[in-house]
């Protein structure tokens, strides 16, 4: 299980973006069943508001929606009967210029866990990807030039 830094999401292949997909809802399963997660790569989220998964979930649908992507209605069922998840009130967060998401209440979504630190941290693991052919060079200088801007340092990996 991961989530992938929430600022790769507008820039995940196809195959990586529906994993996403796949991902919450897993995820929103297990905090169905269990009442949180208990994988060593999202672990953390017990330590977060489900609002904070609601606002991710929301970003990977509304990509999944902007490439044309559907969502089944068992899914859509599914985040109704695990987390509530409402398909007709989008939870609502906003972006500022550098792409960093906010949660309604003004705290960064997964503050603390979605830094910069992970971001990189999925960098290198897209980086191993893309060297390994599991990604094409396409889609991973896609990636970084959609953070070029924002980290200058990603030149590094190119």
């Amino acid at each position: 299980m991961r989530l992938w830094h929430y600022r790769l999401i507008p820039t995940l292949s196809r195959q990586n973006l529906l994993g996403q997909w796949r991902e919450c809802l897993a995820i929103t399963g297990a905090i169905s069943k269990h009442g949180e997660v208990n994988h060593a790569t999202v672990n953390r989220l017990n330590d977060y508001p489900i609002e904070d998964l609601e606002v991710y979930t929301e970003l990977v649908k509304r990509e999944m929606n902007r490439r044309g992507y559907n969502t089944t209605e068992k899914s859509r069922q599914k985040l109704i009967n695990d987390i509530k998840y409402d398909w007709n009130q989008p939870v609502q967060y906003t972006k500022n210029e550098l792409g960093d998401v906010y949660l309604a209440n003004g705290r960064e979504l997964f503050f603390g866990f979605h830094n910069k630190r992970y971001l990189w941290q999925n960098l290198y693991m897209m980086q191993e990807k893309a060297d390994t052919d599991q990604l094409s060079q396409e889609e991973w200088q896609k990636m970084l030039k959609s953070l070029e801007g924002k980290y200058p340092e990603v030149a590094v990996l190119q």
